[in-house]
């Protein structure tokens, strides 16, 4: 009886994707810049406390520090990438590739998720969900 219409929303969508990923790329860039200083903050107070302590207790603690930073700086290069990648995704959308640019954006976006990067992983998701569900007159080419 009554027969749902989708609308395109690939345009919404498409500019959702691109924001998120320019976001997560800056972010990243400026957790890096970040981590770089508190890394050489850290490490230098911890080898300080590492030569005062007899037992040995500031070389651990100099491990986890270095693991940490270790920890935040692997997450903000796989952003940087995946940031690069969303962008990749919004010039599929707007080529006329919308459900696969969708696809890409909604993996990109859960990738931006698990790395913390929580504004721009759902933005780049609400993005990809719009692209993917969307009916545009290119997708059915």
């Amino acid at each position: 009886m009554f027969k749902s219409e989708r609308k395109d929303c690939s345009i919404l969508g498409s500019l959702l994707i691109l924001i998120g990923g320019i976001l997560a790329i800056i972010s990243s860039l400026s957790r890096l810049i970040f981590t770089f200083f508190l890394r050489r903050v850290m490490l230098r107070g911890v080898e300080t406390s590492a030569a005062m302590d007899r037992w040995g207790r500031g070389l651990m603690a100099s491990h986890m520090a270095r693991g940490i930073l270790g920890f935040a700086f692997i997450g903000a290069i796989i952003t940087i990438i995946v940031g690069i990648v969303a962008v990749y995704s919004y010039t599929k959308v707007k080529g006329g590739s919308v459900k696969n640019g969708g696809l890409i954006a909604i993996i990109v976006a859960i990738m931006m998720l698990v790395t913390t990067h929580w504004i721009a992983g759902i933005l780049t998701l609400i993005g990809g969900i719009l692209c993917y569900t969307s009916e545009s007159a290119t997708s059915n080419l």
